[in-house]
């Protein structure tokens, strides 16, 4: 066993308390990544389209082109 006093043993382990995090903590942080995620799947949504749609202008534009 480690030597020290029963007082100090408990006094390192309750230093190490203050790093971990609360319940509140986690509830923010799940707040933040709910937020975090609707932002991407927007983005992502957009970029998609985005591409479709540039996609399907190039095709209308190389078939008018080659067929005229």
């Amino acid at each position: 066993m480690t030597t020290g006093s029963l007082e100090q043993r408990v006094a390192h382990l309750e230093g190490a308390y203050q790093h971990l995090a609360t319940k509140a903590d986690l509830r923010e942080l799940e707040g933040k990544l709910y937020q975090m995620e609707s932002r991407l799947l927007r983005w992502l949504v957009g970029t998609i389209l985005a591409s479709v749609g540039m996609a399907s202008g190039i095709t209308l534009a190389l078939n008018r082109l080659l067929n005229s």
